[in-house]
């Protein structure tokens, strides 16, 4: 008795740890993406240029990145987006709640990766799409969402979560 005493409080603690462990191991943007398919909003606005945005511009696979020039992780990511806009994976820009001018000095200073960007400055369009907060990314395929995910894109999450994604819908067609 007294040895199953000593080994249950040796056990007990590991078995925990283990458990506890593995909950905070699980992948953050597996838990942060969403994969629900839904029509993309209607459009109303106009690209950082004041050129009115079409709505089959979201015609084909392409991702929209939520961006600003007052946030920080948008800059650390904004070296894989172009990255990936070198690949021609077509990117769309929705500029959230910023100036235009502030917007496109940012873009000329750091580079363009995108298409063109929607400018979004009091976030209505970020709002109907649940955006949290920037950067953020959504897989447009025909003008459906098919996924999203909060937080900075890297190579990782792209190649576990978009990647499948586009070859599923390309698959498809």
């Amino acid at each position: 008795m007294n040895h199953l005493l000593r080994f249950l409080i040796v056990l007990l603690p590991i078995v925990a740890l283990i458990f506890f462990a593995k909950i905070l191991l699980i992948d953050e943007e597996i838990q942060l993406s969403n994969y629900d398919l839904k029509d993309f909003p209607e459009v109303q606005l106009n690209d950082l240029n004041g050129n009115p945005v079409q709505s089959d511009s979201l015609k084909g696979i392409k991702v929209l990145n939520v961006w600003a020039s007052w946030c920080i992780t948008c800059l650390v990511e904004h070296p894989f987006l172009t990255k990936l806009s070198d690949q021609n994976i077509q990117i769309i820009g929705l500029n959230y709640k910023d100036s235009d001018l502030k917007a496109n000095a940012w873009l000329k200073k750091h580079g363009n990766p995108y298409l063109f960007s929607i400018y979004d400055p009091r976030g209505d369009l970020a709002f109907e799409l649940g955006v949290t907060g920037a950067p953020e990314s959504y897989l447009i395929v025909n003008n459906q969402v098919l996924g999203h995910i909060q937080g900075e894109m890297d190579q990782r999450k792209w190649d576990t979560i978009f990647l499948p994604l586009i070859q599923k819908a390309k698959q498809g067609s």
